[in-house]
C-alpha cells in the first residue's frame, strides 16, 4: 500500500515522509535516541517498531533508514520485543561534526565552569527537528491552508492515532535545567531516568502531533566533568534555531 497514493497531496504531510522512508506501509512506532558522552562523542540511533504486515516487512528485509549518507558505519539489528519486531539503526561518532543529519540539527554550546570547575563544564545540549522541512525537502509540499491541515490530521488520526513518536538523549553528570516544550498546542513532560554516570530524559508524543509540527526543539542544560567543546551536526542548509515549537 502506498502512502503516497492515498494521502490526498495538499494534505500529504510528514506520515508520506516517514512512510517512504523506512519503506513500509502500514503502522509503527518510531524513536530516535542519542547519547553523548564526556568527550563529546557518542552514538545516534533510529528504531522502527511494528507488528503485524508491518512487522513482518520488517523481519523479511530492513526499513530502508539511512542516518548519515556520508558515513558506512551504521549497524542495523533486529529483535522482537513484546510481540512487535524492533529495527535499531545505530551510528556512533566520535564528536558532533562527524554526524551528517539531513531535516535536524544537534547541538553541544560550552556555557561556562561550575564552581570554578570543581563542578564539572556546564554544557546546553539541543536538538531541532525540522519537520516542515522535511515535509518539503522530501515531497515538496506546502503547509496548506486550515481546512487541508485538518483533513491532513483527521486522515493521520485514522492512521496512526495509537502510535507514538519518542525521543531520548542520554546525558552524562547532572541535569540543571530542561526546557518547557509544546507540541501542537500540547504540553510534552520529559520523564528522566538516573543511573549512576548521568541521566536519560525521554519525550515522548503521539505520532499524529510529531507529523503535523512544523519544528520541535528539545533543550537541556547539563554539567558534567570531561572534554567538552562546541560542536554542531553538519546538516546541509538547516541551521540551529532554538526556541520551542508551538
Amino acid at each position: 500500500m502506498d502512502f503516497a497514493g492515498i494521502l490526498p497531496r495538499r494534505a500529504a504531510p510528514f506520515a508520506v515522509v516517514c512512510a517512504c522512508a523506512i519503506g513500509l506501509s502500514g503502522c509503527f512506532d518510531l524513536a530516535q535516541k542519542v547519547a553523548v558522552n564526556t568527550s563529546g562523542g557518542g552514538s545516534y540511533a533510529v528504531v522502527v517498531s511494528a507488528n503485524g504486515v508491518v512487522g513482518d516487512a520488517i523481519s523479511k528485509k530492513h526499513a530502508d533508514v539511512d542516518i548519515d549518507e556520508d558515513s558506512n558505519n551504521e549497524v542495523t539489528r533486529v529483535t522482537h520485543e513484546d510481540g512487535k519486531v524492533v529495527q535499531t539503526t545505530e551510528i556512533a561518532f566520535k564528536e558532533l561534526s562527524d554526524l551528517h543529519l539531513d531535516d535536524e540539527t544537534i547541538s553541544l554550546t560550552v556555557k561556562g565552569k561550575k564552581l570554578l570547575g570543581l563542578g564539572g563544564t556546564e554544557v546546553n545540549f539541543h536538538r531541532t527537528f525540522h519537520v516542515d522541512e522535511a515535509r518539503h525537502h522530501h515531497h515538496d509540499l506546502d503547509d496548506g491552508d486550515d481546512d487541508d491541515k485538518n483533513i491532513g490530521r483527521d486522515i493521520l488520526t485514522s492512521m496512526f492515532g495509537d502510535h507514538t513518536y519518542t525521543f531520548s538523549v542520554w546525558l552524562p553528570g547532572s541535569i540543571e535545567h530542561i526546557a518547557p516544550l509544546q507540541v501542537n498546542g500540547h504540553t510534552v513532560h520529559p520523564t528522566v531516568w538516573t543511573d549512576k554516570y548521568g541521566h536519560t530524559i525521554i519525550w515522548k508524543m503521539d505520532l499524529v502531533d510529531m507529523f503535523l509540527a512544523r519544528q520541535i526543539d528539545f533543550d537541556v542544560d547539563f554539567a558534567a566533568h570531561g572534554d567538552f567543546h562546541d560542536a554542531t551536526t553538519s546538516s546541509g542548509d538547516h541551521h540551529s534555531r532554538h526556541g520551542n515549537e508551538t
